[in-house]
Order: structure tokens, then sequence, then C-alpha cells
């Protein structure tokens, strides 16, 4: 029984990442420029953070800059966001989170090239990414 669970899950798994990378590909096209820094910051509707994270790990092969990721899963917020090397001395990952967190009722942080958060207010992550742009500009 046990086995055919973890077939199960890793099949699902398996089905999410094809799903991440695909919505990946779609993402890098409606990448914009903020201040000289090319930024893809999008709310990804309803993603946890294990799948957006993903998500990001797959834009980091084709894209170069600052990557924002925002979903609700679980009644829960989680943001995930990435500064390719080129990018990181102006810019953070981890003091963008810091920044955006509090807005969506949480906190969170990381690196200057991967950091993560969340929240509990779905109501304010668009509000939460509004300000990750305006934190570039």
């Amino acid at each position: 029984m046990m086995d055919l669970l973890q077939f199960l899950s890793s099949a699902e798994l398996s089905q999410t990442l094809q799903e991440a990378a695909s919505a990946a590909k779609n993402l890098v096209a409606k990448a914009a420029t903020i201040n000289g820094v090319p930024a893809i910051i999008e709310n990804m509707g309803a993603l946890d953070g294990d799948t957006l994270q993903g998500m990001v790990n797959e834009l980091k092969g084709q894209f170069k800059g600052v990557i924002v990721l925002g979903g609700v899963a679980n009644n829960a917020v989680s943001l995930v966001a990435a500064v390719t090397p080129e990018f990181t001395a102006k810019v953070q990952a981890g003091k963008i989170i810091q920044q955006i967190a509090p807005i969506v009722g949480g906190k969170g942080g990381g690196k200057p090239d991967n950091a993560r958060g969340g929240g509990k207010d779905a109501s304010k992550l668009d509000e939460a990414l509004a300000r990750a742009k305006s934190l570039l500009g």
C-alpha cells in the first residue's frame, strides 16, 4: 500500500514539475524591465511554496533578473523571490521578501539570491507583489 502511495506522490510531483516548467516559459514572455532590472513578478494563483520554488528554479535557467512569485494554497500565502547573480549587487531576494511578507501578515527571508516567505492574508497578495515592483523602481 505504501509503495502505491509513494508512486502516486511521485507521479503527482512529476506532473506538477512539468506544469511548473510550462508556466515558467509563459512567464519569461511576460517579463518587464523595471529601472534597468529585468523582472518577473506574478500572482500564480492556487500554488503552494514548494511549487512556486520549483517554478523559480526552472525560471533561473531561462531568465536573468529578479523573480518574485506569489500564490495561495491551504489558506496560506506563499512568496518566493530569486535574483540571478548578475543583479544581486543591486537587489537582494531576502530583502524583497522581508519588505513584502508583512503586507500579507507574515514574515520571511533568505539569501541575496533566493528567499521565501509567507503569511495568512490572501487578499493582500497583489498589494505585496505591487510593493515588490516598487522596490525595483
